[in-house]
């Protein structure tokens, strides 16, 4: 959910379908979450003794949880530094400035859609790593890397010290669970929706390492341009197949098989796996990410072609995914969560990837992307113009790109 700067260059078709493929994940995750706040991201198991939806809950944490989140954040990284890097001629200053506006927008978005549509907004964090990456392209490589390192490990050691500690005893995050079903009026909807993203927001501690891990790994990826040239990225891509994509299938599997257990012993605390989810998610979607940009610069994934439309409009799918989700499963607007039950949750989430997949290119052909994607690059005021030979100071080598 990252957009162009000014006058954008050419978009990078492997970048954007891996963007719409993301946003699958984030849509069926959503379904699953959005009647229960306070819940687990991937809700509440019901009815609690079905065996069906234990098992979709389980197939949701192995495929599905924690592995759109970390790959957005990293093409967050690699967007932003491919634009910079095709925007030659001009300085850092001339984008940045345009960079914060549209960051700015997109977060103000993001907190009123957390605050009164759905509570586990993505467009705010999106926005804050956006906004904390604008340097990052000019940064040495060699620098770059000490930074992704020292995120890395506080994000380890931090994440691994919570989950060790619930592991052996430690009490679950606090809130029991709430169905939005239950709320009587709109007014009490919204109260819960503000209430359980002022929760939400608490985690910035604990997100913003692995945000910016992940995000300072895209922007190295994306200097390097290790998903752009099959010449430069082939040993990474060999190394993520080889060795990212077997350790994460491998933990998110055990990732589902506990899910199950907590269901069965605790009834329904997933506290734990939540938090595990956290490590065991990227290392897959990276993994994943290399074995797509091998074949598709091999010529036999073009079938990512397919997402490419929705992902040049994913805040606008996304946004209109949540407000569906409000009219069918709030309780003033018929409370149907209860009906489709877990199953039906995940179906709904599928089902309305599947139509967004079909109809973004009608729509893309008609209005050339999304109105969200319109409005929030068209920022603030006049984009700053590009430095020009002769008008004031010229701009330092370290500051212009080439």
């Amino acid at each position: 959910m990252t957009h162009s700067t000014g006058a954008a260059p050419p978009r990078d078709r492997f970048i954007d379908g891996l963007r719409g493929l993301a946003l699958g994940g984030v849509l069926v995750v959503n379904s699953m979450s959005f009647p229960h706040v306070f819940s687990s991201p991937i809700g509440v198991v019901d009815p609690p003794d079905s065996s069906t939806a234990l098992a979709v809950h389980a197939f949701c944490a192995a495929v599905f949880q924690a592995k759109s989140y970390p790959l957005l954040m990293f093409l967050v990284g690699y967007a932003w530094a491919m634009r910079v890097r095709r925007r030659r001629g001009t300085t850092i200053a001339d984008v940045a400035s345009t960079r914060r506006r549209q960051m700015l927008r997109q977060g103000m978005l993001g907190v009123l859609h957390g605050m009164f549509v759905y509570f586990g907004d993505i467009l705010s964090w999106l926005a804050l790593l956006g906004v904390m990456l604008i340097g990052a392209p000019r940064v040495r490589l060699r620098r770059l890397c000490a930074r992704f390192r020292l995120w890395g490990a506080i994000w380890l050691l931090f994440g691994g010290a919570t989950c060790l500690w619930l592991i052996l005893g430690g009490e679950p995050l606090p809130g029991t669970g709430h169905w939005l079903t239950d709320a009587r009026s709109w007014s009490d909807v919204f109260a819960l929706q503000r209430i359980a993203y002022a929760s939400f927001v608490f985690q910035v501690p604990w997100q913003v390492p692995m945000m910016l891990a992940l995000g300072t790994l895209g922007v190295l990826a994306g200097r390097l341009r290790i998903l752009e040239r099959a010449r430069l990225g082939a040993r990474v891509w060999r190394l993520g197949v080889s060795v990212a994509l077997p350790i994460g299938i491998v933990a998110n599997a055990l990732l589902a098989l506990w899910v199950i257990r907590l269901q069965r012993e605790s009834g329904g605390d997933l506290t734990p796996s939540d938090l595990s989810s956290q490590f065991a998610g990227p290392v897959l979607a990276l993994g994943l990410v290399c074995l797509l940009a091998r074949e598709w610069h091999a010529g036999r994934a073009q079938w990512l072609g397919a997402f490419v439309p929705l992902g040049r409009m994913t805040m606008s799918c996304y946004i209109a995914h949540t407000l569906t989700c409000m009219v069918l499963f709030a309780g003033p607007a018929g409370a149907l969560a209860p009906r489709f039950g877990s199953v039906g949750l995940f179906g709904f989430g599928l089902a309305f990837w599947v139509c967004a997949v079909a109809l973004a290119p009608v729509w893309q052909a008609q209005f050339g992307t999304g109105p969200l994607e319109r409005w929030v690059r068209a920022g603030w005021g006049r984009p700053r113009a590009p430095s020009e030979p002769g008008a004031g100071p010229s701009p330092s080598r370290r500051n212009t790109i080439t």
